[in-house]
């Protein structure tokens, strides 16, 4: 039986701007960093073998804050956050304004828009999905350290038909979401344990 933890970068200098990003690269703020060191404390009670983090800052630098054990670090860029294209870096209300129709696509199809030099939801998840299947031994127990389009696709897979619970979970920055395995069957164990 092995666990996927899943952890969520702490706050970025970007959460606080309320902006969208998926791949800009902000770094941790003040408070991000002290979310990471309480995740850390978290940690102590998981034995894991892996941890695997995406390889934006905020992500990189989450990791390198809560990896107790001192393991490698196994940097991916499949575990980046969603594209949002032209939508990166723009609040909402800039968004109205500057992309109108764009705006209420991405809102009608949420989860097959393709953000125009982006990605769509639904390739997020299958990005998300296909580093799990080659890359995660599900009998033992890994971490990902990554971010919420990432958790949440992955935990609508498991817990829903698809993409139907993307927006039913809160996952808070620097939350731990435990996933357990018996015999390849998810039961979610914990949800923003410490976020």
């Amino acid at each position: 039986m092995g666990k996927i933890i899943l952890i969520r970068h702490g706050e970025s200098e970007l959460n606080v701007k309320g902006v969208y990003y998926g791949i800009l690269n902000p770094a941790l703020t003040e408070k991000g960093r002290d979310q990471a060191q309480k995740t850390r404390e978290i940690l102590k009670e998981f034995d894991y073998h892996k941890i695997y983090c995406s390889d934006l800052k905020r992500a990189l630098d989450t990791a390198e804050i809560v990896n107790i054990k001192e393991l490698d670090l196994q940097i991916d860029e499949e575990l980046r956050e969603l594209n949002f294209g032209i939508f990166e870096g723009h609040t909402y209300e800039e968004l109205l304004e500057k992309y109108p129709t764009e705006l209420e696509k991405s809102q009608k199809n949420w989860e097959s828009y393709n953000y125009i030099t982006g990605e769509s939801v639904l390739e997020l998840q299958k990005r998300a999905i296909g580093f799990i299947n080659k890359k995660v031994n599900l009998e033992e127990n890994t971490v990902l350290v990554t971010h919420w389009g990432i958790i949440n696709t992955i935990l609508s897979y498991y817990f829903s038909n698809g993409l139907d619970a993307y927006w039913k979970f809160s996952v808070k920055n620097a939350g731990v979401v435990i996933i357990e395995f018996s015999d390849g069957y998810p039961i979610l164990k914990g949800l923003n344990i410490g976020g």
